[in-house]
């Protein structure tokens, strides 16, 4: 089996083609419906499994999945993200694919769990796919969410799932949820105070009671990836998540 493809040190090679690229989020584009950057990645399983991950670059999100037959699929919302993908009968927040944020701590994490989620989606067929298929699947891609987008954005997200990768039973905990709901908040507010000099931001007290944040150094901590998003596009993305 090719392990490197489901690997935590594909991680860092990521973060670096990532920021070499410097795609910055363009509201102009989002109006006119151009389909932003993708990254690829590409997974390898068992037994010959095999699933692409269709990542934005602008934020690190997940807009769909390719099976081992590279039929695309794209979650409710994201149809010209990936132009002729079969369109996913539910989206991608964490509310639709496992019942809220707060389910997180639940899903066990590491080789063997990131596995079965190359499985689930490598032979995902909509067409065969009954109820309980649908929720395999939906564990799978907020496994993979969760080993590949938030390790790639948290540093401490990172370090959990390296730590118990082998074992398979890593898992999060309360305070990476709140890491996770606000990490494009820490980002906003570190390009801030970069600029200004001080950490005084409109966010920084929400920050320090929703995520344990209390500094400049504290969100250095945390962020593993930074994105540039302006206030507006921060109270849309927390708009929708509510």
């Amino acid at each position: 089996m090719a392990c490197s493809s489901i690997s935590m040190a594909l991680l860092p090679i990521l973060i670096l083609a990532l920021a070499a690229g410097s795609t910055i989020y363009s509201p102009a584009a989002a109006a006119q419906r151009v389909p932003p950057k993708l990254l690829i990645l590409n997974l390898e399983g068992r037994d010959g499994d095999k699933a692409s991950l269709a990542v934005q670059a602008h934020d690190l999100s997940l807009a769909g999945f390719a099976n081992r037959t590279n039929h695309w699929h794209a979650f409710s919302g994201y149809e010209h993200v990936i132009p002729n993908a079969t369109l996913l009968p539910f989206g991608n927040s964490y509310r639709d694919l496992v019942g809220g944020l707060a389910n997180l701590p639940s899903l066990p994490l590491g080789r063997n769990p990131a596995l079965r989620a190359v499985h689930e989606l490598s032979g995902h067929d909509a067409a065969a796919a009954d109820g309980d298929g649908v929720e395999a699947l939906k564990r799978g891609l907020v496994t993979l969410t969760v080993t590949k987008c938030e390790a790639l954005r948290l540093t401490p997200i990172k370090d959990t799932v390296s730590r118990g990768w082998e074992s398979g039973d890593a898992h999060l905990t309360q305070e990476h949820l709140g890491y996770i709901e606000h990490w494009d908040t820490m980002c906003f507010e570190l390009i801030r105070a970069n600029r200004t000099g001080e950490w005084s931001g409109p966010f920084t007290e929400l920050l320090r009671t929703r995520a344990n944040i209390h500094s400049e150094d504290d969100a250095l901590a945390v962020v593993g990836l930074i994105i540039n998003r302006t206030f507006q596009q921060l109270l849309i993305a927390h708009a929708r998540s509510a």
